[in-house]
């Protein structure tokens, strides 16, 4: 088994760990009380452990944090969350122009690859966009 804390925010939308990364101030705690509003469960805001089994990687959160979401202009909520949801999809938050019809993007955590999607978090449509990537994967 190998277990690694890294930034990220992460949520399950059903029984689909979907980690967010960004910069400080990308918006991946406004992502995901969005995808929460929208019917996700919080993993972890800010720092997630990622532990690799065999050909899976698990997401959870770290014992201070569990359950606490930030959200700025508001402050630190209390949310339900989950933990040990399988890692299927990794959201790259970028304010850079993203290609209209991106190329199928992966990224290599532990040692395993996952779907990689890059997008501006702060966009309308990330929820969308977030849900629509998981259905393509679960296809």
């Amino acid at each position: 088994m190998s277990i690694k804390r890294l930034h990220a925010t992460s949520v399950a939308i059903e029984d689909n760990g979907v980690a967010i990364f960004g910069d400080p101030g990308s918006g991946k705690s406004d992502l995901a009380l969005r995808l929460i509003d929208s019917g996700a469960t919080l993993i972890s805001d800010d720092i997630t452990v990622f532990s690799k089994l065999e050909k899976n990687i698990n997401l959870f959160g770290i014992e201070n944090t569990k359950g606490l979401l930030e959200v700025r202009e508001v402050g630190i909520i209390t949310v339900p969350y989950v933990e040990g949801i399988k890692l299927k999809l990794v959201v790259r938050l970028t304010d850079k122009v993203i290609e209209r019809i991106p190329k199928k993007n992966q990224i290599n955590l532990l040692g395993l690859k996952f779907p990689k999607l890059e997008i501006n978090g702060k966009n309308s449509s990330s929820v969308a966009k977030v849900k629509v990537k998981l259905n393509e994967i679960n296809e």
